[in-house]
């Protein structure tokens, strides 16, 4: 039988996490949010995560990807014996309910990507660096969201029923990046709030909790790429055994706090358009 696209990434990624990597994690120096050669458009959702954790499993130097008839279409070539990275693709289908309605349906289908620089031959590609965003841009973002953030004790967290965000103050932290980390994951769960991103959390299911928190850590590995900055490790290892036992129980799992890390990372971005 045919192994379900759903059951076939999330089993990859059980497999990355009891190896002991971390899949939101990119595998490079700093964080890079892997990009569509041909298109320059970068990947999300659970698409980031499995390119993510190919990259880290086979040793892969770069973050960019393309289809194998894009390849060809460049001039070059899939490597013999290699392999895709599967990805979702979503596919909308217009339906005719009578003459003049037309009802838009979505199905998702399973498509390969090959690592341009370890797997394509016959291109030659610009291996320009990232450009990354200053830390100054984060930081007006942030207050440009109008969340309310204390700097007051030795917690991390976000209120829910105050609306705030305590934070231990930057000197506390070993380094600038686990203090950006920290900010940024509450900062996701912070998006909870209705009029916001609307996510209710049952804070007596575990299953709930795992499945925010799991939210959080993803929504801030995406919010900080644009700004170079890479997770810390440390700040995951408490959940891991969690999210193992969830993904195991329910394959739609990591697909659901994918969509929902997006939708918050997506609702900070907005206030980018603000003044």
């Amino acid at each position: 039988m045919k192994q379900d696209y759903r059951e076939k990434i999330t089993n990859q990624i059980i497999a990355a996490m009891e190896a002991g990597q971390i899949p939101w994690i990119s595998p490079f120096e700093k964080q890079l949010i892997p990009m569509n050669y041909l298109t320059k458009r970068p990947y999300n959702g659970v698409n980031l995560l499995s390119l993510w954790v190919t990259a880290m499993k086979y040793g892969y130097t770069g973050n960019y990807w393309i289809g194998f008839r894009q390849a060809n279409q460049l001039g070059g070539k899939v490597r013999k014996g290699e392999r895709g990275t599967p990805i979702t693709i979503c596919c909308p289908i217009k339906q005719k309910d009578d003459e003049e309605d037309k009802q838009i349906r979505n199905y998702y289908k399973t498509d390969y990507v090959f690592n341009v620089y370890s797997q394509i031959e016959g291109i030659d590609f610009d291996t320009e660096p990232p450009k990354y965003k200053p830390i100054k841009e984060l930081e007006t973002l942030i207050k440009k969201t109008g969340i309310k953030i204390r700097h007051q004790g030795e917690r991390a967290y976000y209120s829910p029923k105050d609306d705030f965000i305590n934070i231990p103050f930057k000197s506390k932290f070993k380094t600038q990046t686990a203090y950006y980390q920290t900010l940024a994951h509450e900062l996701i769960h912070s998006t909870m709030k209705p009029g916001r991103c609307n996510r209710h959390v049952d804070v007596s299911s575990c299953r709930a909790r795992a499945l925010e928190e799991l939210t959080a850590e993803i929504g801030a590995a995406y919010f900080l790429a644009e700004y170079g900055i890479k997770a810390d490790l440390q700040n995951t290892a408490a959940y891991v055994q969690s999210w193992i036992k969830e993904l195991k129980n329910d394959k739609n799992f990591i697909f659901k706090a994918s969509k929902d890390a997006k939708e918050a990372v997506s609702f900070i971005a907005t206030f980018n358009a603000k003044t």
